[in-house]
């Protein structure tokens, strides 16, 4: 069934789809994300539109892959994600890098979250909990990016992969020449 609900969903929305209905327009696309476990996660966004802004953005429950082997149906870039993810340096360097709380005393744990937009930019979501005792106390975000062109050395492991994958010459030019468009 998932399976079936999953190729359906990429047929209908490999590209992303129009609906126009007066003023309103409805826009959907994919919505990749790396969950702080390493997980992947597609989401389809849903943005309700009227005179060129969004009035309304909904993402759908989110969907993995039964088997990362075995991804037949998907799209490309989940698949070039799930690629990037479960390569064997990028889990080991995962496993050593993710942190986890003992329980004893007090700790803070540090973790990430990220989602890769039509862009190529990344945007990266660091996750600061408190522990004491094992109990949690207080959880902090702080939202970053990393653009193409830009150098992801001092990332995170998946975030650095991710741009490695992603920040090809050809996507960073594109970036750059629609940045250059948008300043003049």
């Amino acid at each position: 069934m998932f399976k079936k609900t999953l190729i359906f969903l990429c047929i209908i929305l490999i590209f992303p789809t129009f609906a126009y209905s007066g003023d309103f327009t409805k826009v959907s696309s994919f919505h990749y994300s790396v969950t702080e476990n390493g997980n992947f996660q597609l989401r389809i966004t849903t943005k309700y539109m009227k005179d060129g802004k969004i009035k309304e953005k909904k993402y759908s429950r989110p969907v993995t892959p039964d088997d990362t082997k075995k991804m037949d149906g998907w799209d490309d870039k989940s698949k070039a994600i799930v690629e990037v993810i479960t390569d064997d340096k990028v889990s080991a360097d995962f496993a050593i890098e993710k942190q986890e709380p003992t329980g004893v005393g007090i700790e803070e744990i540090i973790s990430y979250d990220r989602t890769i937009d039509e862009l190529g930019r990344i945007s990266v979501r660091r996750i600061v909990r408190i522990y004491d005792d094992g109990k949690e106390v207080s959880k902090k975000y702080h939202r970053s990016w990393i653009m193409p062109g830009q150098d992801p050395s001092g990332e995170d492991v998946i975030s650095r992969a991710l741009a490695q994958k992603f920040h090809t010459p050809e996507v960073i030019a594109e970036y750059r020449a629609l940045l250059a468009e948008l300043n003049d």
